[in-house]
């Protein structure tokens, strides 16, 4: 698409779902006078929950949705509600869950879109994936679909037994959170299977961690910007990440980023109807870039994925009240300080209280690793004009968070 064909196809579809939603949607009849997008309430996560059953058009009920969701997430099994409907129970980063439903069409419609934008090489003549998931189910399963043979396994599964999985199935492509794909980097040498391409969704990918991916398996690494909301965003063949814009509209807030241009995220998907996401303020901060890729695409590249907004540091200001430090200057401080830095996370006990879980390399000089990491977050609290208070570091392992399972690597715990 050329950019002023993007836009009158935005548009189009803009009006035809708020047209759409007025006429099914209990809650938009109410809230929506119009079918300027603008005049749409901003929805989030807290809402969505309380007024599901005003906003879904299918005439489902939360509370049914969500304990069939949880009885078949327990059972490990993919049946659909009555029949007909997938149900999703997304955790997201925070661990709070959001009921997500799919039509039959809408269902068909994302698998087609996943299989499109998916990152796997057209080259690899028969592409074996481990796909990894919050699934709460120790076991595997194996599918085939159109000519992709797929092992769905649990995040938790140990690694020897993903090791011995992906060698006896001969798996080609790995597919899972970054935290979980540089264990297995980590033991690529036990890993007799050769692998062709690694996708990275769920987790913030970071650039070190990227490249300890790409160079352990010698394999394009890709990222898929994903969450409860659809598939927001994926790699371009040129390597970089460009959000979805033929299939969600997104509009950019301001987030309070005195350094850079971070901004918060609000997404309209132009498709789904029995479950509307209209103006759907996500969690996460971006960086957008607006000059145009060598792949030759008219969708906005994403230069930076900060993080959450519950992610952002306060710092006692220097001239008086908070400001905001945004995650990524954060996970900067800490992938800039040293090499030998294995792990780490980040937590916020106070404005002035940082825990600075630390794993390093065999014989690192662990004074010298702290000396520089304090002296980055020092210049980056000095930008954001903020004040850097104690700064404490412990060789306590990064621990993910407890409802989504998913390693948050810059986490605010400040009452």
């Amino acid at each position: 698409m050329s950019a002023s064909r993007l836009r009158r196809h935005q548009r189009r579809r803009v009006k035809a779902l708020l047209r759409f939603a007025q006429r099914r949607s209990p809650y938009y009849a109410e809230h929506l006078g119009s079918d300027r997008l603008a005049d749409a309430p901003l929805m989030d996560k807290a809402t969505m929950m309380r007024e599901f059953d005003r906003i879904n058009t299918v005439g489902l009920r939360r509370d049914d949705a969500v304990e069939f969701g949880i009885r078949r997430e327990r059972a490990g099994t993919t049946e659909l509600y009555q029949g007909r409907y997938s149900i999703g129970l997304s955790s997201g980063t925070s661990g709070n869950k959001v009921v997500t439903v799919l039509s039959p069409w809408e269902r068909a419609r994302y698998a087609a879109l996943v299989w499109a934008r998916s990152g796997v090489p057209a080259s690899i003549p028969r592409p074996r994936v481990l796909f990894a998931l919050r699934t709460n189910n120790p076991a595997f399963t194996a599918v085939t679909m159109a000519g992709i043979d797929l092992v769905y396994v649990d995040y938790f599964v140990p690694v020897d037994d993903l090791i011995a999985l992906i060698n006896d199935r001969r798996l080609n492509v790995l597919a899972g959170p970054p935290s979980l794909l540089v264990l297995l980097a980590e033991r690529s040498a036990d890993v007799t299977s050769k692998i062709e391409a690694v996708i990275s969704y769920a987790e913030v990918l970071e650039e070190p961690t990227r490249d300890r991916i790409r160079a352990a398996f010698n394999a394009p690494v890709v990222q898929i910007f994903q969450g409860a909301e659809g598939m927001l965003g994926v790699t371009c063949r040129a390597g970089n990440l460009h959000l979805n814009e033929d299939i969600v509209l997104v509009e950019l807030l301001d987030a309070g980023d005195g350094i850079g241009a971070t901004r918060r995220v609000v997404v309209t998907d132009l498709y789904r109807r029995a479950q509307p996401f209209i103006r759907y303020q996500l969690g996460d901060l971006l960086e957008i870039d607006d000059e145009p890729c060598d792949c030759g695409s008219a969708f906005r590249r994403i230069r930076r994925i900060h993080g959450r907004s519950d992610s952002v540091l306060t710092l006692p200001g220097r001239r008086g009240g908070e400001v905001r430090l945004m995650p990524d200057y954060v996970r900067r401080s800490i992938n800039q300080a040293s090499p030998d830095i294995i792990e780490y996370q980040v937590v916020q006990w106070a404005p002035d209280d940082l825990e600075v879980r630390l794993v390093l390399e065999d014989g690192a000089d662990r004074e010298v690793v702290k000396a520089a990491i304090r002296e980055n977050l020092a210049h980056w609290a000095k930008r954001a004009e903020g004040l850097l208070g104690v700064v404490r570091f412990t060789d306590t392992p990064p621990t993910p968070n407890e409802g989504s399972h998913k390693l948050v690597r810059v986490v605010n715990r400040c009452p």
